[in-house]
């Protein structure tokens, strides 16, 4: 039986050898953050925050690397602007709504514009009377053309099934809208601004300093190998985008963990061929997360650690230098290692990265009979 892969998806089949789109893509990401600070992309996230003004809570709502980036951008309105947040996945939020959505600004995400469960979810707020925001990458979407506000820039439409760079963008512009909100406010975000202007230069380094890492990571990683990811506060996110990436891409079998609840049983089932991946970002979880790498340390597994201050935790096997910036924006650089270190196992295990097994007919029927 032959079955008909859908236009919405058929560019990712296009390759079959590397680059595939997953590399192109990721190594679009510092051009991609810098089409997101133009002056009229500003001018609208200034008069999106202006409206916020006059709301209480602000509800983040998105599904799968959407919603964990409402995940980072909660902690980001709670710092920067002192403004309750909540993050919620959407098809949760529109199924069982919160009461007294009215006088709220719910925050949808959505790379495509089109998923289902993040549009269920602005009619459901349009209805109760909230304010509406999109942060998207597609401008002409369906879900661009539901808001109140759409914050642009981002680079477009990723052609490859795991998205990358869609990501970082969408988490750049929740904080800069986070800082404007603040800035509104009357507080100081001068400092705030500078570094996050200097995002897409920051991303560069990132990516060109753990290249040859994640390679070398990558071929030590045992094909039986199960990989476990743990980080706090924002980087909750993190370990949760980093898991379905080496899911999607590699189908490894990948567990993320919020650093407590990873601490209450989960690590007992590691075995020493298993790879550890923790985030150790100064900041409230910091001594936590140097604690849990001492511990697990013992198990004999590999240990990658990704920090801003990786010579403080000696127990690691691998260490990733992360940007000295501020833990709640960290999330932005985060990432982008798990995604080199995804795509290079893939490639080394002959996997084409960007079509998630959807080469197999059991998977690809399986997929075009997902509920959305």
């Amino acid at each position: 039986m032959t079955i008909t892969i859908p236009a919405s998806i058929r560019a990712a089949f296009e390759r079959t050898d590397h680059p595939f789109y997953m590399w192109e893509e990721l190594w679009k990401t510092p051009a991609a953050l810098q089409s997101i600070l133009t002056e009229p992309n500003k001018e609208t996230i200034r008069q999106a925050a202006n409206s916020m003004l006059a709301t209480d809570l602000v509800h983040l709502v998105g599904c799968g690397t959407s919603y964990f980036s409402s995940i980072a951008g909660m902690y980001a309105f709670h710092q920067f602007s002192a403004m309750r947040a909540q993050a919620h996945n959407a098809f949760e939020f529109s199924a069982y709504p919160s009461v007294g959505l009215g006088g709220t600004t719910v925050i949808a995400t959505s790379h495509t514009g089109t998923t289902s469960a993040v549009l269920d979810s602005v009619a459901l707020a349009k209805r109760e009377g909230a304010f509406t925001i999109a942060i998207t990458d597609v401008d002409d979407s369906a879900l661009a053309s539901a808001v109140g506000r759409v914050i642009e820039g981002g680079g477009g439409r990723e052609k490859q099934l795991p998205k990358t760079r869609s990501y970082v963008s969408s988490l750049l512009k929740t904080y800069l809208l986070a800082a404007a909100v603040a800035e509104q406010q009357g507080r100081d975000v001068a400092d705030l601004a500078d570094r996050l202007a200097d995002a897409p230069a920051t991303a560069q380094t990132v990516l060109d300093e753990n290249h040859e890492l994640t390679r070398i990571i990558a071929e030590d990683v045992a094909t039986t190998a199960q990989v476990y990811l743990f980080g706090g506060g924002p980087h909750v996110a993190s370990a949760a985008e980093g898991t379905l990436k080496l899911q999607e891409t590699v189908q490894v079998r990948a567990f993320g963990f919020e650093l407590e609840e990873g601490m209450h049983g989960p690590w007992v089932t590691m075995q020493p061929s298993d790879l550890v991946i923790v985030f150790a970002v100064r900041g409230p979880s910091f001594e936590k997360a140097k604690r849990f790498v001492q511990a697990i340390s013992k198990l004999g597994v590999k240990l990658w650690v990704l920090s801003d201050d990786p010579d403080g935790v000696p127990e690691a096997t691998y260490r990733t230098r992360l940007p000295n910036v501020p833990e709640v924006t960290s999330p932005l650089f985060a990432t982008l290692p798990l995604y080199e270190f995804a795509y290079q196992l893939a490639i080394l295990r002959g996997i084409r990265p960007d079509v998630m097994r959807l080469t197999e007919e059991a998977y690809l029927t399986a997929r075009l009979q997902l509920p959305r």
